[in-house]
């Protein structure tokens, strides 16, 4: 899931706090919809760390591989992700 998607599913819920609003204890929507918006967080950034590290494993698994080409290419990628990730800081 991208940004967007984390963004269209918190408007979601954030639409559904506004319109149960009148309707409903303030308190009671307030910690029942942080506890959805923490369940979410934790839900991307689960899934956020897990492409990571099969993404480092596969880097990995290319670099120790025998195979010249697949060392080459994952020394490629390693390259370009460096430079991606330092344009962003």
């Amino acid at each position: 899931m991208a940004i967007e998607d984390f963004y269209t599913k918190t408007r979601r819920i954030l639409a559904n706090l506004l319109e149960e609003t009148p309707k409903a204890d303030r308190e009671q929507l307030l910690d029942a919809y942080a506890e959805l918006l923490t369940r979410l967080h934790a839900e991307e950034s689960h899934r956020m760390l897990t492409e990571v590290i099969e993404d480092a494993r596969t880097r990995l698994d290319a670099r120790l591989s025998p195979d010249p080409i697949r060392q080459t290419i994952a020394g490629v990628q390693s390259t370009l992700q460096d430079l991606w990730n330092n344009l962003w800081r």
